[in-house]
C-alpha cells in the first residue's frame, strides 16, 4: 500500500538529498523520484540515463484526445552549496514558515509540485484534454543542459507541447525569459620589459576598448521589452599578462550575454566584430579574436493573449481569487532549451520560491507559496 507523503514532507525529502552540480550526480534523487511516480496509478513512468548516473524520469498521465499535451517540467540538480550557512544546506530546516537548504528554491520545491500535481491527477482518475507530463531532468545547471537536449534528441515529448518549468517566479506567470550566449575574447599582443613599453603590444589595453565597446553598444539599445528589461553583458572573468613590470603579450575575457527579443546571437556577433576593430585600432599589431562557448540559447516568449497563458492566469484566479502578476524571468530554463530544439514553442516559467533566493547562503522557500502553486497548477491541468 503506498502512503501518501504532504508536499513539504515531498520537498524536504528532496532537499536532503544532496545533487550539487558539477560536484555530485543525480542518481539517488533519480531512483527516488522515479519509485515514487511508479507507485501512482495510471501513470507511465520511464527512466532513462542521459549519461551514467544521471537519469532523467518521465512520467505520463494518458488524456481522451489528441490535444496539444501539457508539460510540467522540474530539475533535479542544484549549485553547489558551499560555505557559510546558518543551519545544515541539506537538512530541510523550517522556520517561521519557510524551508531553508540547497535546492529548497530552486527547484526542489518546484519539483515536488509537479510530483503532487501528477499524484492528485492519478488519484481522482480525472478524465483529462489531453495528455499530461511531468519530465524532471539532470544538468540544468550545467552548461550544456543536458537532460533537457537529451529529451529532444529521444523526441520523448510531442512537438506541440505547451510547456511549464516549475522554476521560482514567486508564483507570477513569466511567459518570457532572457536568451543566453556566452563569448571568449581574446588578444595576443607582445611582451616587452615595462620600461620600453612603446616595444610590445599591450593585450590587456586591446581587450579593455572591446569590454568598452560592447557596452557601449549594449547600453545604446533603443528597446526595452516590457517584463523582461534590456539586454545586458557582463564581464564575468579577465585574465592576462605575466608580471608587473612586463607589457602584457595575452589576455582573454569571458562575456555573459542576456539576451530580451527582439536581439538574437546574430546581433551579438555583429557587436563583437565592431567591438574587436575597435580593439585592433587602439593598439595596432594586437590580433583579437572572439568564439562562442557552449550552446546559444535564444530568448523565448509566449504571447500574453494565448491560449496557454490565458488559461493559467484564469487557474490562478479562480484558486487565489486574485489576478496573476507577470514578469520576466531573467535565467535559462529547461523549457527554453526544449523550445530551442525542437517545434515546441508554447513555454513559460511559474513557480514557488523567488529567484532572488536562490543560489544564495541559506537559500529557502517560502511553505505558503508551495501550497498556492500546486493548487493553481492541478486546477490548470484538470481544466484546459
Amino acid at each position: 500500500m503506498r502512503v501518501k507523503t504532504d508536499t513539504v514532507q515531498l520537498v524536504k525529502d528532496l532537499v536532503r538529498i544532496n545533487t550539487e552540480n558539477p560536484l555530485t550526480v543525480e542518481k539517488e534523487c533519480g531512483d527516488y523520484v522515479y519509485n515514487w511516480l511508479n507507485k501512482l496509478g495510471n501513470v507511465e513512468v520511464s527512466y532513462e540515463e542521459v549519461s551514467e548516473g544521471r537519469p532523467n524520469i518521465i512520467a505520463k498521465y494518458k488524456g481522451v484526445s489528441r490535444e496539444k499535451p501539457i508539460v510540467l517540467i522540474a530539475h533535479m540538480d542544484t549549485v553547489p552549496a558551499g560555505e557559510g550557512w546558518d543551519m545544515d544546506p541539506f537538512g530541510g530546516d523550517i522556520i517561521d514558515g519557510k524551508m531553508y537548504g540547497r535546492g529548497s528554491c530552486d527547484m526542489k520545491s518546484g519539483l515536488a509540485v509537479a510530483m503532487k500535481v501528477m499524484e492528485k491527477v492519478s488519484e481522482e482518475k480525472l478524465t483529462l484534454n489531453r495528455d499530461f507530463y511531468v519530465c524532471v531532468t539532470v544538468d540544468e545547471e550545467g552548461p550544456e543542459m543536458a537532460g533537457a537536449v537529451d529529451l529532444v534528441k529521444k523526441a520523448r515529448l510531442p512537438d506541440d507541447a505547451m510547456i511549464i518549468a516549475t522554476e521560482p517566479t514567486s508564483n507570477h506567470i513569466a511567459p518570457a525569459h532572457k536568451g543566453t550566449v556566452w563569448f571568449d575574447v581574446e588578444a595576443a599582443g607582445k611582451s616587452a620589459h615595462a620600461g620600453y613599453a612603446h616595444l610590445g603590444l599591450d593585450a590587456i589595453h586591446a581587450v579593455s576598448a572591446v569590454i568598452m565597446s560592447i557596452k557601449s553598444q549594449i547600453d545604446a539599445l533603443p528597446y526595452n521589452h516590457e517584463t523582461l528589461g534590456k539586454t545586458a553583458v557582463t564581464v564575468g572573468k579577465i585574465a592576462g599578462g605575466e608580471k608587473t613590470n612586463m607589457v602584457p603579450r595575452s589576455c582573454r575575457a569571458e562575456l555573459d550575454f542576456r539576451l530580451v527579443p527582439p536581439m538574437t546571437v546574430g546581433n551579438i556577433q555583429e557587436f563583437l566584430e565592431e567591438a574587436v576593430k575597435e580593439g585592433e585600432k587602439l593598439v595596432p599589431g594586437v590580433s583579437v579574436t572572439f568564439k562562442q562557448k557552449g550552446l546559444a540559447r535564444p530568448p523565448l516568449e509566449t504571447p500574453l493573449d494565448s491560449y496557454f497563458c490565458r488559461e493559467l492566469a484564469q487557474a490562478y484566479l479562480t484558486v487565489t481569487g486574485e489576478d496573476v502578476q507577470y514578469e520576466g524571468f531573467p535565467a535559462y530554463t529547461d523549457a527554453g532549451i526544449i523550445s530551442l530544439l525542437s517545434p515546441s514553442t508554447e513555454a513559460m516559467v511559474f513557480g514557488p520560491g523567488s529567484l532572488t533566493n536562490a543560489h544564495i547562503v541559506n537559500e529557502y522557500v517560502e511553505l505558503s507559496e508551495i501550497d498556492i502553486c500546486e493548487k493553481v497548477l492541478f486546477q490548470l491541468v484538470k481544466t484546459i
